[in-house]
């Protein structure tokens, strides 16, 4: 695997983005406490990609936040904060009160995690990890990615004058050469997208300006963007030959609206089988196999298949709805391509690699993979009973770290639909809990329960037609259900209101 940061440094002005960088290439899991400008903040990361933001000064908190942005005014802020709970978050006791909606929430500490970065981008500061430290389960995690993070900081900072530190001198600007870099899932502004668009390796700042024709001010705000992301490297060099332009996808036009699916597609589900699949196996595997090769391929073949699988399992992509909860395997699958290719890459090392394989003596992969299908299967067995007691004891949240942790190594419909209820019981997880039911009804599409669940997910917010939807499936392949018969026929009934007296 891919080794950790150091423990401790320092940087300077402009010097978070490179650490930040330095995060999403190690695939990190832990906790970063940064100290600059008097104030600490904290980011947490799974597989390199940040999770949650936070920040000890007083005008970074979230009542604080609320209260500016108009949200909540001071005076229920403050009664909410006296009456609110030990052991529970402000932002979940929030919701439970009423006070926010749960999509409310996310989209307020998305905003407010942004804005926090972008008050560090510019300072000198210091760091500390702590390798493994994870985010507490029941807290609001970030729908987006390190770069995206980083890119809308840049975005916000009021002088794009002071942006210029971020780019450095006039050097060469290259695309990304690294690939987990070059493919991060990143939508882009118009003037990004253009910059982007013209870089080849072969021009300084100062030229390609030239080439983007848009304000002073625009122009640097863009390729500071584009710069802390990774997108893009500053270079003392030129590129020997023009660079093929980056594909880009910019946020021009607002996506329409897509209408939320019953259940995923058997495409979605087959990708989701895969990635469970190949992230177990991954690592037994020889280098070759691990791209599909044999030990005769040509260095062009091995580079092209490296980049056609780090498109296809990048870690970004488990902000797809189908892959939500299978960032740990994508990361997996990554660091065991990227081992890969850095001894295949080379003809040195390469060559070595070769003279130890022929030499080496490999056991039955027939054995190796029951045995080890054997232990999931032992581990899942015991995960589920135990999460069961925990259910019955009232213990939410390790049960539904152990259920994640049994449908990621065995993804039974059953064992989803366990995860799924237990989800439920804090409305913070509902979209993870509907991921999950999505998943159930995916594998076994005539699993009368876990339709019934999504048709009770649809209900409580109101969606009759998703409700109704549910209830029809059911009686596809069960026509003698006289409970969903009723259910649906009380769904027909016209609403009657009644005049108060």
């Amino acid at each position: 695997m891919t080794q950790g940061l150091i423990p401790k440094g320092r940087f300077d002005a402009g010097g978070l983005p490179p650490l930040l960088r330095d995060v999403v290439r190690r695939l990190a899991v832990g906790r970063l406490d940064i100290t600059g400008g008097g104030e600490t903040r904290h980011i947490w990361f799974e597989t390199g990609q940040a999770r949650a933001v936070a920040s000890e000064a007083e005008d970074e908190k979230l009542g604080k936040w609320l209260v500016n942005r108009g949200v909540l005014d001071a005076s229920r802020m403050a009664i909410a904060l006296l009456r609110q709970p030990d052991g529970v978050r402000f932002g979940t006791f929030l919701v439970q009160e009423g006070l926010l909606s749960p999509e409310a929430l996310t989209k307020e500490l998305e905003a407010l995690s942004v804005g926090i970065v972008s008050h560090m981008l510019l300072e000198a500061g210091e760091w500390r990890y702590f390798e493994g430290e994870r985010l507490p389960p029941d807290a609001v995690c970030l729908d987006m990615t390190t770069a995206s993070l980083l890119a809308a900081a840049v975005r916000e900072v009021p002088d794009e004058k002071n942006l210029r530190t971020l780019v450095g001198g006039d050097g060469f600007v290259w695309t990304a050469q690294d690939a987990l870099l070059l493919y991060q899932q990143l939508r882009l502004t118009a003037q990004e997208g253009y910059v982007l668009s013209r870089v080849d390796g072969t021009s300084t700042v100062t030229q390609l300006q030239r080439l983007a024709p848009m304000p002073t001010g625009e122009y640097i705000r863009a390729l500071a963007a584009l710069a802390v992301t990774g997108l893009l490297e500053i270079r003392p060099t030129s590129a020997t030959r023009p660079l093929a332009p980056a594909e880009v996808e910019t946020s021009g036009e607002p996506r329409p609206e897509v209408e939320e699916a019953l259940q995923y597609t058997p495409q979605e589900q087959r990708e989701y089988a895969e990635v469970i699949k190949l992230a177990a196996e991954v690592r037994h595997r020889d280098y070759y196999r691990r791209f599909g090769l044999s030990p005769g391929a040509t260095q062009d073949q091995i580079h092209s298949r490296y980049l056609e699988f780090v498109k296809l399992y990048h870690p970004d992509r488990a902000r797809e709805k189908h892959l939500t909860s299978l960032r740990s395997e994508l990361a997996e699958i990554y660091s065991a391509l990227q081992e890969a290719y850095e001894t295949l890459g080379h003809a040195e090392p390469r060559a070595r690699y070769e003279k130890s394989l022929a030499s080496t003596h490999h056991v039955d992969t027939y054995q190796a993979e029951e045995r080890r299908r054997s232990a999931r299967s032992a581990v899942v067995d015991a995960n589920v009973n135990r999460a069961k007691e925990l259910l019955r004891a009232g213990d939410v949240g390790m049960a539904v770290q152990l259920l994640d942790q049994a449908a990621r190594l065995n993804p039974t419909a059953e064992t989803l639909l366990l995860l799924a209820r237990a989800e439920f019981k804090n409305p913070m997880w509902s979209q993870r809990a509907l991921d999950h039911l999505k998943h159930a009804v995916a594998l076994a599409p005539e699993f009368t329960e876990a339709w019934l669940e999504l048709a009770n997910f649809w209900a409580t917010r109101n969606q009759g037609d998703r409700q109704r939807q549910c209830l029809e499936r059911i009686l596809e392949f069960e026509p003698a259900n006289e409970d969903v018969r009723a259910a649906l026929e009380s769904l027909k009934r016209p609403k009657v209101l009644r005049r108060r007296s």
